[in-house]
């Protein structure tokens, strides 16, 4: 048995074949796979560069609305201090009015209460009088 080095012509009927079934395998099954790979992959990164741009707009208006209701605390602290302020000194001056009222009742009744008690005084010191002299004219069965 003699063994024959030299290739048939099968060999090249093999190599064929086996070209012609990559070229159909390559472009009607692969390239499809492959396309359908890429679209996917770059609808991929097309959607996450959209998600980071509206991730990145979504915290810069967090940011400026955060920013916003600062300076608005901040503003509402102002006004705030101020309304007290403002209500501090109605009430002072309230307290002062008031107390000035009062100090003037005060001296009036005070005035009124020493013209009655000098009144008092005087009608008393007149009926004691009156009262001892009657009762001197009773005791002395005469009129004095």
């Amino acid at each position: 048995m003699q063994i024959n080095l030299f290739p048939d012509l099968s060999l090249l009927a093999v190599m064929a074949i086996f070209f012609a079934e990559y070229f159909v395998v390559k472009y009607f099954f692969l390239k499809p796979i492959n396309d359908v790979l890429e679209s996917r992959e770059t609808e991929r990164r097309q959607a996450q560069e959209i998600y980071d741009g509206a991730l990145e707009r979504f915290r810069e208006g967090t940011a400026k609305i955060e920013e916003k209701l600062h300076e608005a605390r901040r503003e509402a602290s102002q006004l705030r201090e101020r309304f007290r302020a403002e209500a501090a000194a109605h009430r002072a001056t309230l307290v002062e009015r008031t107390t000035g009222e009062a100090r003037k009742l005060v001296e009036e009744a005070e005035a009124g209460l020493k013209h009655a008690a000098t009144e008092a005084r005087g009608k008393l010191v007149r009926d004691a009088e009156s009262l001892a002299r009657l009762a001197a004219e009773r005791i002395l069965g005469r009129p004095i």
